[in-house]
Parts: C-alpha cells; structure tokens; sequence
C-alpha cells in the first residue's frame, strides 16, 4: 500500500477491475447504452413520420454516456471506503497509486467509452431498420463524428477559435463532473450516487438563495449597469460567448484537478 508505480503491477490491477466490470456494472452499461432505443421507440408510437436529427442522437449519447462514468466508482468500488468490506480492496497486492491510477482509468475512460461505443452500434442498427425516426447516419449531422464532437459556428470573428472553446467547455465538463462523483463515492457508504446528486441540489439550492439577491441589487444599481454598459458596449455577441466558454473551461479545469486530487488524499488515507 506504498505510492510507488510499477508497470506490471499496474496492469494486473487493470486486468482485475476489467473482471470485475461485467459482473458489478454490465448491465448499468448495457441500459445507459440502450436508452436512445427508448427514444426511438417512444417516437415510432407517437408519430411514425417523426425525424430525430443527428445532432440530437449525438447528445444523447453522450449524456448517457456520461451518467456511466459518474455511476461506476458506486459500483466497480463500492467497498473502497467502508471498514469492514474495504480490507479487501486494501490488502490487494497493489500501491495506492497503482489502484487510483486505474479508478481513474475506468472511471474517465473504460465506462462511458464502452457506453459509448455501445450506443453508437446500437444508433448503426436503428440507422438500418426500414422505419423509425433515424433518417441520417451520426456523421451526417452539423457537430460531425460524436467522439470528437466539434461545434462549428458560422462568425466572423475567430470561427476556429469559437469551435475549439465550445469543444473544450463540453469535454471539461464531462471530466468536472465525474471528478466530483468519485470524490463522493469515498465518502458516502450507501447510495453514493443519489447522495451525491441530493447534497449538490441542496448546494445549488443555497447558492441560489444567496445568489439572487444579490443579482437583483446589482442591476438596480445605477453606477454597475454603468460599468457594465461601458466595459461590454463594444463587445460582439460572440465575444462575450467566447469569454463566458472560457471561464467555463478554466473553471470545469479546477474543479477536476481539485477533486481528482481529493480523492487520491482520501485514498491515501482512508482507515480500514
């Protein structure tokens, strides 16, 4: 349980997590990834001349894919942090960083990119069927091939530039957010995942409290509204946007880093 790195070591706790991944997350993968057919059956009862637009398919399968990286560290480590269960996983012979190191692999990449690839076979067979609600293939719609997703927008200042923000907001989100239920899954015991989301609807909750007043006697100020009307006059709505991307990206970036590393504190020292 030392913090050392070793290559051989590394992959066989790679090779046991894989093992276990079928047997503790399979089927959640299985129903995350067949949750666009749900889509495409509801449309085909509703109305058989419904079109669901590639760009539409892209997102969902992202999403869903996401909600996989954010439920498996519940699952594939459910023990991880509770006394009795967790001297297993703490007397495997691996250091501490071996076994973070492939949490973060599963978790950011293994989970939603089988999701992901699952999804995308399963949009091929709809894609196929002689009726249904696909009419395109994936790759026909705006945002291009769903695994590297790019927006593009038609401007006139900084186009490539605008595209490569909106990329890297969505992306860092996508890293931010598991980040965080990972972080979760050390600290709750039981239903980590429907905890997590409860404590941050109460965070946002509170935050809205202490928000919005204080959003409202901004704008009834008159010398704010000033700064504000001189500082953005001559700013492009674009501008703006791309600012606002920005600050998204920096922040997303934060939040990964803050919580990846609260959770390689928590493991450090997690008592067993």
């Amino acid at each position: 349980m030392n913090n050392k790195f070793e290559w051989n070591r590394f992959c066989k706790v790679v090779k046991k997590d894989f093992c276990n991944l079928w047997p503790t997350f399979g089927t959640t993968m299985i129903v995350l990834a067949s949750l666009p057919f749900a889509v495409w059956l509801l449309a085909l009862v509703i109305d058989r001349t419904t079109i669901i637009e590639p760009n539409i398919r892209v997102v969902m399968i992202m999403l869903f894919s996401s909600f996989a990286a954010l439920m498996l560290p519940s699952r594939l480590y459910r023990t991880m942090n509770l006394r009795n269960e967790g001297i297993y996983y703490a007397m495997l012979p691996a250091s501490k960083l071996e076994k973070f190191l492939s949490m973060l692999l599963f978790t950011f990449i293994v989970a939603p990119v089988v999701t992901y690839l699952g999804s995308m076979v399963l949009d091929i067979i709809l894609r196929l069927m002689p009726t249904g609600s696909y009419h395109q293939w994936l790759w026909q719609g705006d945002v291009g091939f769903p695994l590297f997703t790019t927006i593009p927008m038609n401007n006139d200042m900084m186009p490539g530039f605008h595209s490569l923000l909106l990329t890297a907001s969505i992306y860092t989100d996508l890293l931010a957010t598991p980040a965080i239920f990972l972080f979760a899954a050390t600290l709750f015991k039981k239903h980590k995942v429907l905890s997590t989301f409860l404590v941050l609807y109460l965070l946002e909750f509170v935050l809205s409290v202490i928000a919005i007043p204080i959003g409202v006697s901004l704008v009834k100020n008159p010398d704010f509204m000033e700064w504000v009307y001189d500082t953005f006059y001559l700013w492009t709505p674009q501008r703006i946007m791309n600012w606002l991307m920005g600050i998204i990206v920096v922040f997303n970036t934060v939040i990964f880093v803050l919580f990846t590393w609260m959770t390689w504190r928590r493991l450090k020292k997690m008592p067993y």
